[in-house]
Formats: structure tokens, sequence, C-alpha cells
């Protein structure tokens, strides 16, 4: 699952990042550690392994953390379209 997959061909580029921006604002209220690991990961460019060094947790718990804060910004997103 990735969030260049998302149809958003009839937004503007301005409105892509407001969806993403509010759906991250969203995850954040939800889920604080999921919305880091996404600006980390996401905005940050940083690997599975950086981000596991520097949250101090085991690389599969981010890679799992991941995968599934990436699935959730999705559905959120697709139910804003």
């Amino acid at each position: 699952v990735e969030l260049e997959e998302l149809d958003l061909a009839a937004t503007t580029p301005d409105d892509r990042v407001l969806l993403i921006d509010e759906a991250l604002g969203r995850l954040e209220q939800k889920n604080p550690e999921l919305a880091r690991i996404v600006v980390l990961k996401f905005f940050g460019g940083l690997t599975n392994e950086e981000v596991a060094e520097l949250l101090q947790v085991n690389e599969r718990t981010i890679r799992r953390q991941w995968t599934f804060a990436k699935a959730w910004l999705l559905d959120n997103i697709r139910a804003e379209l």
C-alpha cells in the first residue's frame, strides 16, 4: 500500500497536500506514535532501521506500524474524496 497509489488525478497539488495533512492530523489524534513514524519516514526520508534506532524499538515494529499507518491514511484520504 503506497500513498502514491491514491487516485488524486482530479485534485490540485495543494489539495493533495491538504488531504494528506488533514489525514495525518487525524492519525496524530488517534495515535501520535504512528503519526511520528509517518513524519519520519514519509517527510523525513528515514529508513525503517533509522526510525527504529531513533525510537529505540525493533525494526520489525516500525515495519508493522508503517504498514498499518499507510493503510489507515489511505482509507481516511479515500473517505474524503
